[in-house]
């Protein structure tokens, strides 16, 4: 017997359980034209590379498999939730999939607010970011993707309190619209032995918007993850005390990475925020001793039998929380940076490990109380996490008694296809960890380095960040693309995204650092600065540099916060007619402005017309916030338009007064 699920806004899922199949998938009572492949529930047994079998009244006898799915119509969408669990006892490495039948005629594929492919029936697409794990090696970028034809569109997104490497795709050749999990299933995994959790949700988007409709209905069903608690908006000060820059008002200090001046920054509308690395170690060795691995083990002993406390605590959080390869080794790596000579260990922040674990050295009683309760500076803003996405770590930790302890689901190596925990959920359990703690206390978490490739170690951040070399050791610009600086404003939503650029700023150019300050205008990101080795020789050290720049901050500061607060927005309701002039749009803020920000990526002036198709956007005003010109808004057959002529690489902003005011 067949279950039909319908939402209020007219997605129709028919799930046969008996079978494990979506029969059909329906808009409005219109049924879509189904695929060639299986559909619903099917698994994919990875060691031994099994054909894909279904799951009939829940089982997969074949592999020795169970599989429990619960349907459930919820705020406009179909949310799934289920567990898939292994009755053999052994280790498994497997890809559980969910489909729903829709034939690729006349649909179209969406990357990201920007790009979108035009399905063809020989081709599958995905927009995946490579994490070394899985069937794949590769995980979705996103945390949700969408497809669309004409005014319809429909979407898969996974709920991100249920994290796991998975992929959303578009398979042209079975015509199917999926959502993939590469599940490691293991014994040890006391939250749920042999097995492995999932959640996600069915959605119906408005195909004229594509990608953005999938955003702003997903900000919907999860705000939870999305909540803006940072509302009063700046640029990131890193290490330097904001009270030692002169005439430090002008430059829009909000977030100081470093705490021994909180009297100063709280007096003065500045967050501190205390810093820590919680994913790595890094253990200086002399630079005469050979980096072989008995001298580095041998150190590490050292630091074990030290008279400093300190150092016997960080040895026993190695011990504890270190991660190991396959055959059983714990990680590091050799590495000279400017702050460290020595290796660097790889470090599982899971805070349920057990002993002297990692998350228990960076953040406990002790130190909520010193920090918040009895400091006599004042206490902090909250926390600071360092390189989070943690670059210089391993991705594969195997080491078994983690498994233990393990929240979030294991999954496999791609080249052993073995169970293993994924770093990136490790670090997402130790985020939701301090995450809830820290804002029980109304204060926040920020860190640096993400989301750079895990959207969903974000949905417990309140400030988000990265450092970038924009500018090389030459002067001249090399920014990240469109695509790499979308994925980072889509996440965040209304939360801020800060810059911080690292460049030789002597031979940075006034033309290639205006097109910096345009650029993270375009986005609604804060711009700042640090080093040219992201340790030494800081900017805000330097009063010849940053007087140098301080027009360009107080020429677009106040334009960037005023838009940034105002909160990004992915759907537009403005139309360029030129594809090399992008737009972006921000609001209503308080006061009921609208923002409208335009990026001409072409090598040439272009002149071009924006069409205001949002009822929102009838107001009878427009401003371009950087020269102040006053912008008609024309109305013909077409609708209504405003023009602007903009050089190569320039950014507007142009403020437009909300419909009825």
């Amino acid at each position: 017997m067949t279950n039909d699920y319908t939402t209020a806004d007219g997605l129709s899922v028919t799930y046969d359980p008996a079978t494990s199949d979506v029969a059909a998938v329906s808009l409005d009572g219109q049924a879509a034209a189904p695929g060639q492949g299986r559909t619903g529930f099917f698994v994919h047994d990875v060691e031994v590379w099994s054909d894909l079998l279904g799951f009939p009244d829940g089982r997969c006898d074949e592999l020795g498999l169970t599989l429990t799915a619960d349907f459930e119509v919820d705020d406009g969408a179909l949310r799934v939730a289920g567990q898939l669990t292994d009755t053999t006892g052994r280790d498994r490495a497997v890809t559980l999939s969910f489909a729903l039948p829709i034939a690729p005629g006349g649909w179209t594929w969406h990357d990201d607010p920007r790009r979108r492919q035009i399905i063809q029936s020989d081709h599958v697409y995905v927009n995946e970011t490579n994490v070394r794990a899985g069937v794949t090696g590769g995980m979705s970028l996103y945390p949700f993707g969408c497809i669309t034809r004409d005014d319809d569109g429909i979407a898969l997104g996974m709920d991100m309190d249920c994290p796991a490497i998975c992929r959303i795709s578009y398979d042209g050749p079975a015509g199917r619209l999926v959502i993939s999990y590469d599940f490691g299933l293991a014994a040890e995994t006391k939250a749920f032995p042999q097995a492995a959790p999932f959640r996600f949700v069915i959605f119906r988007t408005d195909g004229r918007w594509g990608f953005r409709s999938a955003a702003a209905r997903y900000y919907e069903l999860f705000p939870q993850h999305f909540t803006c608690r940072s509302t009063d908006q700046g640029i990131w000060m890193p290490f330097t005390n904001v009270s030692e820059v002169d005439g430090w008002e002008d430059f829009g200090f909000r977030y100081h990475e470093g705490i021994g001046d909180e009297a100063f920054d709280n007096a003065n509308g500045i967050g501190a925020y205390r810093y820590t690395e919680p994913c790595t170690f890094w253990m200086p060795i002399d630079p005469s001793v050979s980096r072989t691995h008995e001298n580095v083990m041998a150190e590490l002993a050292r630091w074990a039998e030290s008279d400093d406390p300190g150092k016997r605590r960080q040895a026993a959080a190695v011990a504890a929380a270190g991660s190991y390869d396959a055959d059983g080794n714990i990680q590091y790596r050799i590495w000279r940076k400017p702050w460290c000579d020595g290796a660097v260990f790889s470090l599982n922040p899971n805070p349920e490990l057990p002993g002297q674990n990692e998350a228990d050295l960076y953040w406990n009683d002790r130190i909520k109380r010193d920090l918040y309760e009895t400091n006599p500076r004042g206490a902090p803003a909250g926390e600071y996490l360092d390189s989070l996405e943690a670059y210089a770590t391993e991705e594969e930790n195997f080491r078994r008694d983690h498994f233990v302890h393990a929240t979030t689901p294991l999954t496999f190596s791609t080249v052993h296809r073995r169970p293993m925990i994924h770093k990136s959920l490790s670090i997402y359990e130790y985020v939701r960890w301090m995450a809830d703690d820290l804002h029980r206390m109304d204060k926040l978490l920020f860190a640096n380095d993400s989301p750079n490739r895990y959207a969903y170690i974000a949905a417990h951040l309140d400030v988000m960040g990265m450092e970038v070399g924009w500018v090389d050791g030459e002067g001249l610009w090399r920014p990240n693309d469109d695509a790499w600086l979308l994925f980072k404003r889509t996440i965040c939503h209304h939360r801020p995204f800060l810059l911080l650029l690292n460049a030789r700023f002597e031979r940075c150019s006034a033309e290639a650092l205006d097109v910096y300050f345009q650029r993270c205008l375009f986005y609604g990101m804060f711009p700042s600065m640090f080093s040219f080795n992201a340790h030494s020789e800081g900017y805000w050290s330097r009063p010849d540099m940053y007087n140098r720049d301080r027009p360009l901050f107080k020429k677009y500061l106040p334009i960037i916060k005023r838009i940034a607060e105002a909160g990004w927005e992915p759907v537009t309701g403005a139309l360029s007619d030129d594809p090399a002039v992008y737009l972006e749009r921000f609001g209503p803020d308080a006061q009921g402005q609208l923002y409208l920000t335009s990026l001409n990526t072409a090598g040439d002036d272009r002149e071009v017309s924006i069409r205001l198709d949002d009822e929102a956007l009838a107001g009878e005003r427009a401003q371009e916030m950087i020269g102040g010109e006053v912008l008609s808004i024309t109305t013909d057959d077409d609708g209504r338009h405003l023009r602007l002529r903009l050089a190569p690489q320039q950014v507007a902003a142009v403020a437009l007064e909300a419909a009825g005011r």
